[in-house]
């Protein structure tokens, strides 16, 4: 079975969830107006009540290569959590994942007018901590460190670096958004699946 097999079959969410970031995120790439009406803008948000930002920045992206970047990340984790999790439980971890890690910066950022943000990697990083609850002993690794690692280390990895460069402000990056989907993921896919906390304590030697 091929991989595009494999989530016709085994994933269906995860593969329309991938076609619409891609649509949309082309759709924001020939519309600035399109781009500037659903991107993460907390000053609009609350003022307007135009709380539909909070799902559709989630599938907007800066330019083709913060695309690529999480296409990437979202193919490599996305059909194996739904496939461990069932598609409804899946949905609940990528789209509660994609809220959380959207709503808490807006709230803290409401009154800041200059503030926009846009992008999958909120619940991109819900699904990585997701994946560790169910395959902790998988290996992983990131493109610019091709190093594999277990996926545990690298979770630790990730929430010590989006601690840093949040704290640094490092690039125009979201970490704080990373931070956000991370713990959203992790904590959702335990209250959806609580078994899935089972598995990854036994995996790491702490279950019984």
């Amino acid at each position: 079975m091929t991989q595009l097999e494999f989530m016709f079959s085994r994933a269906p969410a995860s593969l329309a969830i991938i076609v619409a970031i891609v649509v949309v995120s082309l759709i924001g790439f020939r519309s600035r107006e399109f781009t500037e009406r659903f991107l993460l803008y907390p000053w609009k948000l609350f003022r307007g009540k135009q709380y539909e930002r909070l799902i559709v920045s989630g599938f907007l992206h800066a330019d083709m290569m913060h695309l690529l970047f999480n296409l990437i990340a979202l193919y490599s984790v996305s059909m194996y959590v739904e496939a461990a999790a069932g598609t409804p439980a899946f949905l609940v971890i990528y789209f509660g994942s994609l809220i959380i890690s959207g709503i808490i910066p807006a709230i803290r950022k409401r009154n800041d007018p200059d503030y926009r943000a846009l992008g999958a990697s909120g619940a991109v990083s819900g699904l990585f901590f997701a994946g560790m609850l169910y395959f902790p002993e998988a290996k992983v690794m990131l493109l610019f460190l091709p190093i594999p690692m277990p996926w545990p280390v690298f979770a630790v990895l990730f929430i010590a670096g989006s601690m840093y460069g949040a704290r640094r402000k490092w690039d125009n990056v979201a970490h704080d958004v990373h931070i956000y989907g991370a713990l959203s993921g992790l904590l959702l896919t335990i209250a959806v699946d609580p078994s899935s906390l089972g598995t990854f304590l036994h995996a790491v030697g702490l279950g019984g």
